[in-house]
């Protein structure tokens, strides 16, 4: 891989930057989360010790579903664990892109918690595209996006407490914008477009077909063997 992968300049601000679209819908989702966990009647530090600690969307989601409904802590556990064992593959795929970098197990293990879909998306554009690059950046770009949940939860818990009577909050669309313009932004090829539209494509005929969580999964199979036929035969 190309030296000049090594280190751009001034990181933390290009990374601030990057990940500025990111940051926003993170606030926002985030923002939305606290106020549920206030108005469920859990107290104002919840929130963000769970978006400190958790930092996860959906499973902080459903762990709050759970914790609403009296669920089991073990119940709690397997279910946020199996919510991101993706995580485990990005992790994996990541650090063997990251050899380059000759990064210690601490540096490899800060940059793998501060890892989400939308930064692995970026991120392994970002390492294919050859693109300048530092740990540094990787970590600064984490690291934005980790502030600005945090603070979106906290903000969001404070609202529900003590503006909720003022104002109604209409949240819905934060998450899926957010996933738009990370799938946008990485559509910079004919190929990719392919596979971002034979997803698409799967993902609503297997819903006007038979609704079910389970059709994204579905529809990224599909997504990820477009891709690789598409790469075998180009």
């Amino acid at each position: 891989m190309s030296s000049e992968l090594i280190a751009p300049r001034m990181p933390w601000r290009e990374s601030f930057y990057d990940a500025l679209p990111v940051v926003a819908g993170y606030f926002v989702v985030a923002f939305a989360f606290g106020m549920m966990c206030v108005n469920a009647g859990f107290p104002l530090w919840l929130p963000v010790a769970m978006c400190i600690f958790v930092y996860g969307g959906s499973s902080q989601f459903a762990a709050l579903a759970l914790l609403s409904s009296s669920g089991s802590f073990i119940t709690i556990v397997l279910s946020t664990f199996l919510i991101n064992a993706r995580h485990i593959l990005m992790a994996v795929y990541m650090a063997k892109k990251l050899d380059f970098m000759q990064l210690l197990p601490r540096q490899k293990a800060l940059y793998a918690f501060g890892l989400t879909d939308e930064s692995f998306a970026l991120h392994s554009q970002r390492l294919a595209s050859e693109k300048t690059t530092s740990y540094g950046y990787l970590v600064g770009f984490n690291t934005w996006c980790h502030l600005f949940w945090i603070a979106g939860g906290l903000v969001g818990a404070i609202a529900s407490e003590y503006l909720a009577h003022l104002v109604d909050f209409k949240l819905d669309y934060a998450l899926t914008a957010m996933m738009i313009f990370v799938l946008v932004s990485l559509c910079n090829s004919g190929q990719k477009l392919c596979v971002a539209l034979s997803a698409v494509i799967t993902t609503l005929l297997m819903n006007a077909w038979m609704p079910s969580s389970l059709n994204v999964f579905i529809a990224t199979a599909v997504g990820c063997g477009v891709g690789l036929c598409l790469k075998k035969f180009s």
